[in-house]
């Protein structure tokens, strides 16, 4: 009788500890960002002037160009994150960031370049293509 026992309390015992939290750790899922995939392109203004093209992918990474007015064309690298927040880096050392609106598909933002002896900044806007 006592092993009957013994048995049924160590089958209640299991029983009650085991609950859904203590299965598999919780998988964490990379940002939704595909509502901001495709093309987007604008001008910018400011110290210098010029046009951008960005591709996103649908894992929010950015990449494309500025074309500035003198001709100089830069590259740009950068992402952007489930809010729509962009952070773009430029093959001159510049930098942009701004706000996608999937929405009205529109982009607003700021850019800087990194030149210490001749700092630019401006604001750009543009569109989903």
């Amino acid at each position: 009788m006592k092993n009957v026992l013994l048995a049924a309390t160590l089958t209640a015992l299991t029983f009650l500890s085991c609950s859904k939290d203590d299965s598999a750790p919780d998988t964490i899922l990379p940002p939704d960002t595909t509502i901001y995939e495709g093309t987007w392109s604008g001008t910018f203004e400011g110290g210098s002037s010029g046009t951008w093209f960005w591709n996103v992918s649908g894992t929010g990474i950015i990449n494309g160009t500025a074309l500035v007015g003198n001709g100089t064309m830069h590259t740009s690298t950068g992402s952007v994150s489930e809010s729509g927040a962009v952070s773009v880096g430029h093959s001159n050392g510049g930098s942009s960031t701004g706000q996608f609106n999937a929405e009205d598909g529109t982009y607003s933002g700021t850019w800087k370049n990194n030149d210490p002896n001749n700092p630019l900044s401006g604001t750009a806007t543009g569109t989903k293509d």
